[in-house]
C-alpha cells in the first residue's frame, strides 16, 4: 500500500525498494548495513514485522520478541550508520495498557501492565519506538514513530490461525456462507473495543508523516 501510494504521489517505481525476507533477512546485522551502504536510501518507511492474529502471539512469543527487535535494531542502525535522511517505523496500538479507556492517549504508553496475549510483540514495538527516540536524542537521527490501529486491506492474510481479527473474521464469514451454515461463532464475549484503519489510508499517513513531521515521541494514527 505504501508503494502504491509513493508511485500515485509521482515517485518513480525504480527508486523505490522494497527487498524481500529472501533476499535480505533483516536478523542478520553485517547484511543490513551491507544492504544500506550499497543502495544509498534516502528515506526509510519500516514496515517489516514477524505478525499475527492473538493465537499466534500467545503461542510463538520468544520468536515474536526475537525476530522484531532483531529487525528493528538492525534498520534504524543501518539507517543512521549508512546517513539515511529519514526513517518512519510503524509501531501497534497493542504497546498501550490492557484495558484503558478509549480514546487511547500517547502518554499513556509505559503506564500500565500490557495485554498478556500479545506483550512479547508490543515489548518489541515500544523498544522501536525508544530507539527512534534515544537514536535523535544521541545522534540528531530523523527517525519518527507512528502507532495505526488494527489494519484490513489487499494483500491481508486471511488464515484463521494466523490472520488478523478482520481478515480472519472475513475468512470465517465466507467458509460459512459457502457452507450454508446459518451461525458464526467468533472469539470473546464481543465486549472488547476495537478500531479498524484501511491500509491504503495508513499509507496516506505515513507519506503525511514523512513529509511533515519531525519530533520525539509516537503519535497514534485512527479515529480514536
Amino acid at each position: 500500500a505504501i508503494v502504491r501510494r509513493l508511485i500515485a504521489d509521482g515517485h518513480p517505481e525504480s527508486n523505490i525498494y522494497t527487498p524481500r525476507s529472501s533476499e535480505l533477512d533483516l536478523r542478520q546485522q553485517a547484511d543490513v548495513r551491507s544492504w544500506f551502504l550499497k543502495n544509498r536510501i534516502d528515506y526509510v518507511f519500516f514496515a517489516a514485522a514477524l505478525v499475527g492474529g492473538i493465537l499466534e502471539n500467545t503461542r510463538r512469543k520468544g520468536e515474536f520478541l526475537n525476530d522484531n527487535l532483531l529487525m528493528q535494531c538492525n534498520t534504524i542502525d543501518a539507517a543512521y550508520f549508512s546517513d539515511v535522511k529519514k526513517l518512519l517505523f510503524l509501531g501497534t496500538s497493542c504497546i498501550y495498557p490492557a484495558g484503558r479507556q478509549h480514546p487511547l492517549k500517547e502518554n499513556e504508553l509505559l503506564t500500565g501492565a500490557l495485554e498478556p496475549t500479545n506483550d512479547a510483540y508490543a515489548i518489541a514495538k515500544i523498544a522501536g519506538i525508544k530507539q527512534c527516540d534515544f537514536y535523535r536524542e544521541q545522534y540528531g537521527f530523523d527517525a519518527i514513530s507512528i502507532m495505526p490501529p488494527n489494519l484490513y486491506g489487499p494483500g491481508d492474510n486471511f488464515h484463521e490461525g494466523s490472520g488478523h481479527v478482520l481478515a480472519s473474521l472475513m475468512n470465517r464469514f465466507h467458509n460459512a456462507k459457502v457452507a450454508g451454515e446459518a451461525t458464526v461463532t467468533c472469539w470473546g464475549d464481543g465486549t472488547p473495543m476495537r478500531e479498524f484503519l484501511f491500509a491504503e489510508d495508513l499509507a496516506e499517513a505515513t507519506v503525511f508523516f514523512m513529509d511533515n513531521y519531525s519530533d520525539y515521541g509516537h503519535v497514534n494514527v485512527g479515529t480514536g
